[in-house]
């Protein structure tokens, strides 16, 4: 891994925590390509650049795995996520299909107790946490649905699909500032056809809900550096 071409020497500019700003740097090099598909991320070289102990860097590497950007590998050995642009392509036909049936079950089948719960969980959402932490709250607002459907099979199969594109949400909010209000209104229009009973509607919302992100992911892959 090489950052002499990059011109990139620290992390001035970016706010937060150490560890805030030391996860916020290397999302960012990840996503513009500094930090290229499957390179092994080394934390004491990251550490060194950055002029910080290796603690913050290790925090930041959890982080980044958690929403999918990195793989931790045995011996802690870490690596960037990388995915083919066929088979991304492959599984957005896929997600949107069954992310469209899906969404039909959960505003047949959706409990008043459990929309309740899904609107709690919208609220904490719309109070614009860190990206971090509303991809931790995007995906488990998702799963919550996805229960709600009450078709065990359905959810199995999109939780493959999720796992097999690590990170795309991370990358869209990257690349386009606007999707995430623009997620979150469609979220409030899908729980307005749950409370409505509006299979159509529910259907239609959640079956585009993911397309933008996975236009930006796949514009990333495609436009990505290459050694």
């Amino acid at each position: 891994m090489s950052f002499a071409d990059h011109g990139i020497t620290s992390f001035a500019g970016i706010s937060g925590t150490v560890h805030e700003r030391v996860r916020d740097w290397m999302r960012s090099a990840i996503v513009d390509g500094t930090l290229k598909p499957g390179s092994r991320i080394v934390q004491t070289e990251i550490a060194q650049l950055l002029g910080v102990s290796p603690t913050p860097v290790r925090e930041a590497m959890r982080d980044l795995a958690a929403e999918g950007l990195i793989k931790v590998h045995a011996r802690k050995v870490a690596t960037v996520t990388a995915i083919d642009a066929a088979e991304l392509r492959d599984i957005r036909l896929l997600r949107e299909t069954l992310e469209g049936l899906a969404a039909r079950l959960c505003a047949e089948r959706i409990t008043e107790a459990e929309l309740n719960k899904a609107e709690r969980m919208q609220e904490e959402m719309e109070r614009d946490p860190d990206l971090g932490k509303y991809v931790e709250l995007n995906r488990a607002f998702h799963l919550y649905l996805y229960d709600a459907a009450r078709s065990p099979r359905l959810t199995q199969m999109l939780l493959s699909l999720r796992t097999a594109t690590p990170g795309m949400l991370s990358v869209a909010f990257m690349r386009s500032k606007e999707r995430r209000l623009d997620g979150l209104d469609e979220h409030r229009r899908f729980l307005k056809a749950c409370r409505d009973r509006d299979l159509d509607a529910a259907e239609a919302i959640f079956r585009t809900h993911s397309s933008v992100a996975f236009h930006e992911m796949e514009a990333f892959l495609e436009n990505r550096p290459i050694d």
